[in-house]
């Protein structure tokens, strides 16, 4: 009867081995792509300090050189309005 609790133990010393490489080799594996998400994302999301988004709309009234070829004012997402030196907040 000893005999079989030892067997048993060591059956279940040798599966909680197992199980644990396997916890190691699934939370590498999930290191492993949560750096390679972040790499994607960073390459994804370039966008230097300063600098408007690529995908501005052009001043639909006019164009050249004319009084309305150029902006008047910008307003930002959170409804704040640019013009000039002034600021507004709508």
């Amino acid at each position: 009867m000893l005999e079989r609790v030892l067997q048993n133990q060591e059956r279940s010393d040798t599966s909680m081995k197992n199980m644990t490489e396997l916890v190691g080799s699934h939370n590498a594996s999930i290191q492993k792509l949560e750096m390679q998400m972040r790499d994607l994302s960073r390459e994804r999301n370039r966008k230097q300090k300063g600098t408007l988004p690529s995908d501005t709309i052009a001043y639909p009234k006019g164009s050249g050189s004319g009084p309305t070829s150029h902006c008047m004012e910008i307003k930002t997402r959170s409804g704040k309005i640019l013009q000039g030196e002034n600021e507004q907040v709508v």
